[in-house]
């Protein structure tokens, strides 16, 4: 499976800037969004593993349909 060049610590921090809820068991990692119904469900990804190319698309899909943008910085 092709690995994207983000990390899974750059997504968490990312889904968390959006004020998702994290979730963890052994087997995923949950992260939702109760005010635009949006859930992601990631397997256990290292820190610092490169997310997948699907995983990244997905995502960014979803993210863009709910109508969720990063913060802006500065």
């Amino acid at each position: 499976m092709k690995t994207s060049s983000v990390s899974f610590a750059q997504l968490r921090r990312l889904l968390l800037d959006l004020h998702f809820i994290e979730a963890r068991t052994d087997s995923y990692y949950r992260f939702e969004h109760p005010d635009s119904e949006t859930i992601f469900i990631f397997r256990p990804y290292a820190p610092e593993d490169n997310i997948t190319i699907q995983d990244l698309a997905a995502t960014r899909t979803h993210l863009d349909w709910r109508g969720q943008r990063p913060p802006k910085s500065g």
